[in-house]
């Protein structure tokens, strides 16, 4: 049998320097997993609702994953890229196109292709229809 405590005060609380319990209950909540609740992102900006992750430049070929972070399908993704020297400046751009070709929301492709010689490559960013 449970007993009441003597002590009125929240489980998760801080005390201000003015002796004032604040009740912190809503933060110590326990929040689900990370990427059990797809969330999407509605609107109209494309570029907005494609995440580039793992880009990768070897010297010949620049790869990389978009992901359809929007609620609708999107088709002929491409990721636009520059390409760097040394220095920093901007010596070529161009565009490379995701597989598959439609991307339902939540759903993730590859991108793969050979650019000019570089320092650096760099996605600026990417885009495709709904």
């Amino acid at each position: 049998m449970a007993q009441k405590s003597p002590v009125d005060e929240p489980f998760c609380y801080m005390k201000t320097p003015d002796g004032k319990t604040v009740d912190l209950g809503k933060l110590c909540e326990k929040q689900p997993a990370s990427g059990t609740v797809q969330t999407c992102i509605p609107g109209s900006n494309i570029a907005a609702k494609i995440s580039i992750a793992a880009a990768n430049y070897d010297g010949n070929f620049f790869s990389g994953q978009v992901l359809n972070r929007g609620c609708k399908t999107i088709k002929n993704v491409k990721v636009n890229y520059e390409v760097l020297d040394e220095s920093g400046n901007l010596i070529d751009n161009g565009f490379i196109f995701a597989q598959p070709v439609t991307l339902a929301p939540g759903q993730s492709a590859a991108f793969r292709g050979e650019v000019v010689a570089g320092a650096q490559v760099l996605a600026t960013h990417a885009d495709g229809q709904e």
